[in-house]
């Protein structure tokens, strides 16, 4: 029901076992349960109820008034209209039948929708874009610092740096419902209401390419520019903590492939003194291993510059193991698919073995890009055992010894990154021109 219904705010349920009908509210912060009603016992309390939501109407039930339903060419769609203090009247048309509309599943969380969208005042103002436009609508938590704040401080970033300019997303255009999901949790007196409580952000961006059409040299080389673009935006105080293919991203210019490097929802500033927000940061497949360990997914564990250059290294291995020449592989030939449907903890288990066993798994891949990825793997595999050697020496030395915790090691990123930029098979496809996959 959440993902058939374009920026719902929340749904409700009956749920009835024999004689006792419960009423289950859920919206995107949580689920709330009402104390049963004996409707045989309690017959008139049942009435009342169905009394009351016989007069509901549809914003009752939990749907979004401010996006309109239409038909436009006997296609749905959902117009959008507010009033702008520079543009005046914004008109967002919302192609949510659209193919390429990207659609969450689930209860929780940012859920965000990715569809294609025109708008006039927006053509108006910034001419017509090779590919179109999308619109990013999610529920973002409300104690983090919002997207297109941070965007302001990428955007200021990239004025000083080349690796930074025009690896960034382009904010057209935004918009921020006040409404939070924490109101109802106040007036109900759940403990703790504000905890994890989110707002509604619909955000406007030129629409970029995936990176999962590209292979080869092509996938190379615009992964290799989000990872220089990344690390700049870290050394100056954005981190971005959630690398994953869909937030990786290019586009044509000048006859060249630009990399961008997208989504930052979930980043944070180093100066920022807000909270950080309840929600885990990362897409479980593509996190560093030390991330993926019960204490770390319980928030014990720093997020470093190493974990996000780790997720780039998954990023490619898993694109490598899925795609063929930017075609999806069938669902029998991508071995690491599982890796999303398991919980943190035993996804890392599996990650683990994938570093030992990666003969085990078919490749069709180009002999320069496999050996690519087996050199990643050898320093992804020898990096993870010497810190592993490290913990285990200072326990060694027996009790009374503090041992210090991998996140209070330096974060040397030049380092880091130097591990595998020093690589023989990296500087082969950093300068071969035609490696096909």
């Amino acid at each position: 029901m959440f993902a058939a219904n374009l920026a719902v705010n929340y749904l409700l349920n009956l749920i009835v076992i024999d004689d006792v009908i419960w009423i289950w509210y859920y919206d995107r912060q949580g689920t709330i349960q009402s104390s049963g009603i004996n409707f045989i016992q309690d017959l008139p309390r049942f009435m009342v109820l169905m009394y009351a939501l016989q007069r509901f109407q549809m914003e009752d039930w939990g749907r979004n008034k401010d996006f309109l339903p239409v038909q436009i060419e006997g296609k749905q769609c959902h117009r959008f209209e507010i009033e702008d203090k520079d543009l005046g009247t914004v008109d967002l048309l919302l192609h949510t039948s659209h193919e390429e509309r990207v659609t969450h599943y689930g209860l929780q969380g940012r859920a965000t929708n990715v569809v294609p969208v025109t708008s006039e005042a927006l053509t108006k103002k910034y001419g017509n874009f090779p590919d179109g436009m999308v619109a990013k609508i999610f529920w973002g938590e409300a104690s983090r610092t919002s997207e297109p704040e941070i965007l302001r401080k990428v955007k200021e970033i990239a004025k000083e740096h080349e690796s930074v300019k025009g690896h960034i997303p382009e904010l057209l255009w935004h918009h921020t419902f006040t409404e939070p999901m924490s109101a109802i949790r106040e007036a109900l007196g759940v403990p703790d209401p504000t905890k994890g409580s989110r707002v509604l952000y619909i955000l406007i961006f030129p629409k970029l390419l995936p990176i999962t059409e590209l292979h080869g040299k092509e996938l190379f080389d615009v992964w290799y520019q989000c990872i220089l673009c990344h690390i700049t935006l870290w050394k100056e105080g954005v981190f971005h903590r959630d690398i994953s293919p869909p937030n990786l991203m290019w586009y044509w210019k000048d006859g060249k492939r630009i990399g961008v490097l997208n989504d930052y929802d979930l980043s944070s500033l180093a100066d920022d003194p807000c909270p950080r927000g309840n929600e885990r940061t990362g897409t479980v497949p593509f996190m560093a291993l030390d991330l993926l360990s019960p204490n770390a997914q319980r928030g014990e564990v720093k997020h470093l510059y190493r974990h996000d250059l780790e997720s780039f290294i998954w990023v490619f291995i898993w694109i490598c193991f899925s795609y063929s020449a930017g075609t999806l592989l069938p669902a029998r030939s991508r071995p690491l698919d599982k890796w999303a449907t398991l919980d943190a903890v035993t996804c890392g288990k599996e990650k683990y073995f994938f570093l030992g066993n990666m003969l085990e798994y078919p490749s069709h891949l180009h002999l320069l890009v496999w050996r690519f990825l087996v050199q990643c793997v050898v320093v992804l595999k020898n990096d993870a055992n010497r810190r592993a050697d490290l913990r285990l020496e200072k326990l060694s030395m027996g009790p009374g010894v503090t041992e210090q915790s991998d996140d209070e090691e330096p974060d040397d990123m030049d380092g880091f990154l130097r591990m595998f930029t020093s690589m023989n098979a990296w500087v082969e496809l950093s300068e071969f021109n035609n490696a096909p996959q």
